[in-house]
């Protein structure tokens, strides 16, 4: 009896086993992937305004464009492109929003940093990215006068 308690169980693992059958995957390193990684920064010269109206819900917005070589047209048909920010001692993937630490004038001949609820993202197409940063509330964002850190990294 006590055989036949040890037989059964191998027994019945054998006929499972044998009715299923087991896919490997590997990874192939021979498809050269690349990973490009640029840091830029962001003066506070380099953003532009769009022309929309500071009313609430209008499009209002700051851009700033860079040219970036290695998004091609291959990129945006089979890679990526991500987007992250410096912000509160890290970085942050884009679209980001609140808290934004901007540098803004006091209105008294000073500057204070603030948070705000800015969302910041960026946008790219063919050897172009954009980085974009609108208000919440759809007025004209806080002028920046500190300058803002983001990494790109385009996988082809």
């Amino acid at each position: 009896m006590k055989l036949f308690k040890l037989i059964l169980p191998m027994l019945a693992i054998a006929l499972m086993a044998s009715g299923c059958t087991k896919e490997y995957y590997t990874l192939d390193y021979s498809t050269g992937v690349n990973v490009y990684t640029y840091q830029y920064t962001i003066t506070p010269g380099q953003w532009t305004r769009n022309k929309g109206q500071n009313l609430p819900g209008a499009d209002n917005y700051l851009f700033a464009d860079f040219n970036n070589a290695d998004i091609t047209a291959d990129v945006i048909e089979n890679g990526t492109v991500q987007a992250y920010v410096y912000n509160v001692g890290t970085w942050n993937t884009l679209p980001f929003v609140y808290p934004l630490e901007v540098w803004v004038n006091d209105g008294e001949g000073g500057q204070k940093m603030i948070v705000v609820p800015e969302n910041l993202r960026f946008e790219w197409k063919e050897g172009q990215v954009r980085f974009v940063i609108q208000d919440l509330d759809g007025y004209d964002p806080d002028a920046m006068i500190s300058n803002i850190s983001v990494k790109v990294c385009v996988t082809k």
